[in-house]
């Protein structure tokens, strides 16, 4: 078979990295002309973030690719130590400022399904991809936080883990064991506004697809550094920047500036939805793979 698949499903994940990383404006987000307002990490940071979880994605579709003899969950034990590698490749890439976890598991889970979809010669349609890479990640919730509830306090949490203790959001694990139920909906919405505003240049299409996402995830970085108050207050903020139009009028672009300053004063940085963004790009691009006689390409 072509491997140049591998190849490619990998430069696709670096490339949607890359791709979410440009937009702006991007509330609390990085942008090439704004850093975290969560930690001040800059727009170069995230490049190389990208660029070293190359290697990760590419052992990640190839290991998918070899799973067809394995159930889903075995599976998963399979592709968890190229992720873990990748983790912290990225971490040495950004000397310590960016483990991409969020990027590594939902990305990275998407290659693996590319792999075995493309093993089996089966046509790369978003809904495949989500449920094969869902099949992967089916009780990862049960088996990463539950255990959390026993550690007696001594274990330093992330905000993830953090959010899961508090509030019971599963975050990044959830959205992949549930199916990619807001990333198959921001990849819809990114469909529909290349059909019906095209117009819209692409970056404009990403920000407003990125405030419909901030609107309804329940984004654990926000939960578990800042409360669920702060969570819930950011989503109704969202939601008024669309009920005034997005990047779709000009009002509504005025909304979204002002949204980006205030979660930038209050230090917010909604990096779930985030990953949620460039997971819904990743499906976009890889269905554009095509099977050929010798495997599949562009």
């Amino acid at each position: 078979m072509n491997e140049v698949y591998i190849f490619n499903t990998a430069k696709s994940a670096v490339k949607s990295i890359i791709l979410t990383a440009s937009v702006y404006p991007k509330p609390g987000l990085i942008t090439p002309i704004d850093s975290s307002a969560l930690d001040g990490t800059e727009y170069p940071a995230l490049l190389d973030a990208a660029m070293s979880l190359f290697q990760c994605f590419i052992n990640l579709a190839s290991a998918g690719a070899d799973t067809e003899s394995l159930k889903p969950t075995d599976a998963f034990t399979i592709l968890k130590s190229p992720g873990r590698i990748g983790s912290n490749d990225s971490l040495t890439a950004t000397r310590g400022k960016l483990a991409m976890k969020g990027h590594v598991l939902c990305m990275g889970l998407l290659c693996a399904a590319a792999g075995k979809l493309i093993s089996q010669k089966r046509i790369l349609t978003p809904g495949a991809l989500t449920l094969t890479a869902s099949a992967f990640a089916q009780g990862i919730a049960s088996r990463e936080l539950w255990p959390l509830t026993d550690t007696g306090g001594l274990k330093v949490l992330t905000a993830g883990e953090k959010a899961y203790m508090s509030y019971g959001l599963e975050g990044c694990r959830g959205e992949a064991e549930q199916g990619y139920i807001q990333t198959m909906k921001a990849a819809e919405t990114l469909r529909k506004l290349e059909a019906m505003h095209g117009h819209l240049a692409l970056r404009e299409r990403l920000t407003h697809t990125l405030v419909t996402v901030i609107a309804e995830n329940q984004d654990t970085d926000i939960a578990g550094r800042m409360g669920i108050g702060e969570l819930m207050r950011v989503q109704d903020e969202a939601k008024r920047v669309l009920e005034a139009g997005g990047m779709l009028t000009p009002e509504g672009t005025a909304a979204v500036l002002d949204f980006d300053r205030a979660v930038r004063s209050r230090g917010v940085s909604p990096n779930g939805s985030g990953v949620i963004l460039a997971c819904a790009v990743l499906v976009s691009e890889l269905v554009k793979m095509k099977l050929t006689r010798s495997g599949y390409d562009e």
